[in-house]
């Protein structure tokens, strides 16, 4: 068993380990995941919503993603096509956003090493 830490220790954040979590990379795979649940259950959501409110016509702003996503309608059915369509989609979506998140910041971390170096020979060269 692991002892708590006492009450008497600050909760201090030191300045390296606020940069390792900015700078973190994002696991494409959970993210992609993630937002395509999101997204799947969004579809989900949303039909099932219209399905249970219903009314004489039902839904057709909705219906209109029937344009996108093939085999889509304002139905129970409808609603799974949604729920597989909106996972796959937001699966895709968030592991692109995560895979040129983790690019673009590891490139901005080689230019600002690249940039530190530079300077360090540049001071080295030019002490007097």
């Amino acid at each position: 068993m692991s002892k708590p830490m006492p009450s008497s220790v600050p909760n201090t954040r030191s300045p390296e380990r606020v940069l390792i979590q900015t700078f973190a990379r994002l696991e494409r795979g959970a993210f992609g995941l993630a937002v395509g649940l999101w997204f799947g259950l969004g579809i989900f959501t949303a039909t099932i919503i219209l399905l249970i409110k219903g009314g004489s016509v039902v839904g057709p702003t909705l219906g209109l993603l029937s344009q996108y996503i093939i085999g889509y309608s304002v139905t129970w059915g409808g609603s799974l096509v949604g729920l597989v369509y909106g996972f796959v989609l937001g699966f895709c979506f968030g592991w692109l956003v995560a895979f040129l998140r983790n690019l673009f910041l590891s490139l901005y971390l080689q230019v600002i090493r690249f940039k530190t170096s530079i300077s360090a020979v540049a001071d080295f060269v030019h002490k007097e």
